[in-house]
Order: structure tokens, then C-alpha cells, then sequence
């Protein structure tokens, strides 16, 4: 009876040993992180970062990383297509000008709201959207975690007539995070991570435009993400642009 419940003991020991060397394992990109935090900030210009991509940063910084190729949710031959490839037919392309006065070579990407790193070239020569836009892109990293970013067209703080593409959310997923231990392990380190952006548990004062907030959850595994505060009048300030007053009278 004694050797059986030492074998019992050893066993569920051994059980709890083996969950808490895998939650380090799905950990480790987080530890790294915070191991290298003096080299790689995880906060810049006041808005959170993940160790690849931060709140706030424009085209040039997302050039950097490995993204997906965007596909549409369409079908040709059995076949997947790719953005790029999406053909437009007239009645798109005056619907999509009402919103982006020169959507040129982005024109694909910015219907589908999507981008890749085929479309960032493109992205970078459109200069105005006339109301509030989001498009998203997707790429992983060599542990297995999904991030999702989306990025915006949006009006200058300084200047309602020029606007800037930034990064204005961020979704990191872990697809192979699964059991109670391995959560409360992840979402522990990042309340400790991103506590003065929402993520601890003491209250927030309401956040103002341009901040960063923190939330908990995935798209359908796992997560947490990151969100810039959006102004309510920023509609308002994107049809100051010149070429959104001249969209809209015509």
C-alpha cells in the first residue's frame, strides 16, 4: 500500500514538474523578451511594443518582418488567390476612391483591408483616407506564435491636412498554449509586462487618443493584444485632408 501511494506521489510530481517546464517552454519567447529589454524596449515613444513591432511605428518599421502573403476569401480554380491578384471591377474602384482618393497599386489591399510585404511599397505612395480605416497583416515567429497588426491611415496630431500609415493594433496569439497552468502562467507575466497599459489590476484613468491599452484575449486561440485609442472626431479631422475635401465636392 506504501509503495503504491509513493508511486502515485512520484507520479503526479512528476506530472507537475513536466506542465511547468512546458509553460516555460511556450514562455520563452516572453522571457526573452524580458531578458533582452534593455536592448529591445517593449515600450517606445510611450505606446507598448512586442519585441518585433510596436504601437505608433509607420511602413518603414514593419518592412522588417516575415509577413504572410494576403489572400482573399475567394476561390479561382480550386485555387487560393492573392490579393495582389484581385481584380476590381469599376463600380469597386469608385466606391474604394470615396475612401482613398489615390489608392493606385494599393487599390487590391485596401479593398480586402489586408497587407503583406508586397503591399507596403504600394501603401506607402497613398496619402489620404477619408474616414477611419484599418488594414491587417499577419505574421509568425520561429516559436509558433500568430500576430495579427493592423495599420492605419490616420489624420497628424499637428496637422489634420497630412496623415501617416501607423500601427495601430497588435494580437499575438500562442496556438499550443492550452491547459488552466499554462494561461495563468502567460497571463501572470503579462500583467506584470503591460501593467501600466490596462493589463494590471489596478484601474486606469480613462485613456486619451494616441494611447495604448492592453486586453487580454486572442482571435480564436490564446492571446492578448494591444490598441492604440482612437479620437472621436478623427473622421472629422481625416476630410480636412485636400484631397478629401476635393473627393467630396466632386
Amino acid at each position: 500500500m506504501a509503495l503504491a501511494t509513493l508511486s502515485t506521489f512520484s507520479f503526479l510530481n512528476a506530472s507537475k514538474v513536466t506542465m511547468q517546464l512546458r509553460a516555460l517552454a511556450l514562455a520563452l519567447p516572453l522571457l526573452a523578451v524580458q531578458s533582452t529589454s534593455f536592448a529591445e524596449p517593449l515600450e517606445k515613444n510611450g505606446l507598448p511594443c512586442l519585441l518585433e513591432v510596436c504601437l505608433g511605428d509607420s511602413l518603414p518599421e514593419l518592412t522588417k518582418l516575415p509577413w504572410a502573403p494576403a489572400t482573399t476569401p475567394f476561390k479561382i480554380n480550386n485555387k487560393v488567390q492573392a490579393t495582389v491578384e484581385r481584380k476590381l471591377s469599376d463600380d469597386d474602384l469608385r466606391a474604394l476612391k470615396a475612401m482613398f482618393p489615390n489608392a493606385g497599386d494599393a487599390a487590391p489591399y485596401l479593398y480586402e483591408k489586408q497587407f503583406d510585404a508586397t503591399a507596403l511599397p504600394a501603401l506607402s505612395q497613398v496619402g489620404a483616407a477619408c474616414d477611419a480605416n484599418e488594414l491587417f497583416g499577419t505574421f509568425g515567429t520561429a516559436s509558433g506564435a500568430l500576430t495579427r497588426v493592423g495599420v492605419s491611415l490616420m489624420p497628424s496630431p499637428a496637422d489634420a491636412a497630412k496623415q501617416v500609415w501607423t500601427v495601430t493594433s497588435i494580437i499575438r496569439e500562442f496556438p499550443t498554449v492550452s491547459t488552466i497552468e499554462e494561461k495563468a502562467s502567460l497571463t501572470a507575466m503579462l500583467k506584470r509586462r503591460y501593467a501600466k497599459y490596462g493589463a494590471g489590476t489596478a484601474e486606469l484613468p480613462p485613456a486619451k487618443p494616441g494611447e495604448g491599452r492592453f486586453f487580454l484575449g486572442g482571435m480564436s486561440n490564446f492571446g492578448f493584444g494591444l490598441s492604440m485609442v482612437r479620437s472621436l472626431d478623427e473622421t472629422k479631422r481625416m476630410k480636412q485632408h485636400p484631397m478629401c475635401g476635393a473627393a467630396k465636392v466632386g
